[in-house]
């Protein structure tokens, strides 16, 4: 039983961290200046690898300094590009 328990908020964790950068990206003052694929713009941004000026170093050494913030993005990648790719319709609409 303490094993289903730890599996499953182990889980629970996992999802609630993923999509991450899909929220940053979308915020008001966001990271991303990109009309489509904000989420992934915005996770690049965390891990440094687009700059764009120095809007994104800051950000890029914070989360460096939290050593699981490089892991969580990385991982939760492939699940902002998903998202992102959802809402292509929304910002093709805001872009009108």
């Amino acid at each position: 039983m303490k094993g289903i328990l730890r599996t499953v908020g182990v889980i629970g964790l996992v999802l609630q961290l993923a999509g991450c950068g899909t929220f940053i990206g979308r915020l008001n003052d966001g990271l991303s200046d990109a009309q489509y694929y904000r989420g992934v713009d915005g996770n690049l941004h965390l891990l440094g690898v687009r700059g764009g000026g120095s809007d994104g170093m800051p950000a890029a050494i914070v989360c460096y300094m939290m050593i699981v913030c490089p892991l969580i993005t990385v991982v939760s990648l492939p699940v902002d590009a998903a998202l992102d790719t959802v809402l292509l319709p929304v910002d093709y609409i805001n872009t009108l």
